[in-house]
């Protein structure tokens, strides 16, 4: 137990720092400091700081993501209502500090082969779990059947991580909300006619 506690505050600590720092701007000694844990119990769990890094960036963030998205996906019909929902709540975002991910993509992506595989990951899972909700949605009937559920997924993902920038950079969260608002009018334009439903 007690050594998964420290590992748990390793990978806390660290993905708070990054958060808050970004990867170059975090300091190994002020994630020890933090996480309370000895560089040598480290060590034990990692075999450097850019190790914890990418273990930190993937475990946090795909735990995110399943909160988030995943939770709608493997819920039951009707999806788009619980859909829409978790889009527009921001209250478990950070504005101020903006999108981990797309964070740590525009830091390292181009600088680092292994952040910029990781991070392709966890962009990809998050595509895709959106996907999933947008293919449920068509297979209940709450979309028209023919949508491209890839291309709308990734728009919706483009907006999601517009609005956080947007909110970043104003520090206003209605920067967020508002194109959030307008991106769900654009999915509700691929909902299926309810006529057509009841002739099905």
């Amino acid at each position: 137990m007690e050594c998964k506690n420290t590992r748990e505050r390793l990978i806390d600590a660290a993905f708070a720092e990054i958060h808050e720092r970004g990867y170059q701007g975090a300091a190994l000694a002020d994630i020890l400091a933090k996480a309370g844990v000895h560089k040598g119990s480290m060590y034990h769990f990692f075999a450097n700081k850019k190790e914890l890094a990418l273990t930190a960036l993937k475990e946090k963030i795909s735990a995110y993501f399943v909160f988030r998205y995943g939770a709608v996906a493997t819920s039951n019909a009707p999806y788009l209502p619980r859909f829409f929902a978790v889009l527009l709540d921001a209250s478990t975002r950070d504005f101020s500090k903006g999108c981990p991910l797309a964070n740590m993509v525009q830091e390292m992506s181009n600088i680092d082969a292994d952040f910029d595989a990781t991070l392709k990951g966890l962009y990809g899972d998050l595509r895709a779990t959106i996907k999933t909700i947008l293919d449920k949605a068509v297979e209940s009937g709450e979309l028209k059947e023919g949508c491209d559920t890839a291309r709308l997924a990734l728009f919706v993902t483009v907006v999601i991580e517009g609005g956080i920038l947007s909110a970043k950079a104003s520090g206003d969260a209605q920067d967020f909300v508002a194109p959030i608002e307008e991106l769900i009018k654009h999915i509700e334009t691929y909902k299926k006619d309810k006529n057509e439903t009841k002739r099905a």
